[in-house]
């Protein structure tokens, strides 16, 4: 307890809960002023500085960027085994094909030449078709499918010369229009088939059927 003589004033402090009781006299009209300060027991809740909020955020930030990489790779790492072309797949069945009569025959028009010949025609119905035949020895049960999909017979055609591994480039000669107009050929058959949702390409679907 602290008094102040001239003042008039006492003051008093308490423990629990921590505080000051402070006691104004006035000596002339007799009236007494109490003033009492209460403290807390709990501490003072620090508010985080901004840089602290900066590195945190900056923090959360990069490990987003690193599980977004990791997921990408992991994706990357999985995609080629699903898109597997014929020639890693069945390399038997892709020379089978190649040794055809058929196909050694239009070979030696020109046809399947490293570079583009703008004088080859479009090849004949019953060259694919012999051709497809070829593709059906190799696969027995690939035409039965195309049939169960009720498929016409230029899409049973198509869709063999895709199944025998033969590169766009190659199949723009036979059909004797763009790789573009191929490419475009494809979606439209991968989604006649029904798989549109499938996202591995067309050629990687038929090799593994």
């Amino acid at each position: 307890m602290l008094f102040d003589t001239i003042g008039k004033t006492m003051s008093f402090h308490l423990e629990k809960p921590w505080g000051d009781l402070r006691v104004v006299t006035d000596s002339i009209h007799g009236i007494a002023t109490y003033q009492l300060t209460l403290g807390t027991d709990e501490p003072e809740k620090e508010t985080p500085s901004p840089q602290f909020l900066l590195g945190l955020l900056i923090g959360l930030m990069v490990v987003a960027l690193v599980v977004g990489i990791g997921f990408w790779f992991k994706r990357r790492r999985v995609k080629p085994l699903s898109n597997t072309s014929s020639n890693d797949q069945d390399p038997s069945s892709r020379e089978l094909f190649r040794q055809s009569d058929a196909y050694k025959a239009l070979k030696e028009k020109g046809y399947f030449s490293v570079n583009k010949n703008l004088a080859l025609e479009m090849v004949k119905g019953q060259e694919i078709n012999a051709l497809c035949d070829a593709v059906t020895a190799a696969y027995p049960s690939f035409s039965e499918w195309l049939h169960r999909k009720e498929c016409s017979e230029k899409e049973i055609q198509f869709c063999c010369l895709v199944k025998s591994g033969l590169s766009t480039f190659e199949l723009a000669e036979i059909y004797c229009v763009s790789e573009s107009a191929i490419f475009k050929r494809k979606q439209k058959m991968k989604e006649r088939l029904g798989l549109k949702a499938d996202s591995r390409t067309l050629d990687g679907i038929l090799q593994t059927l």
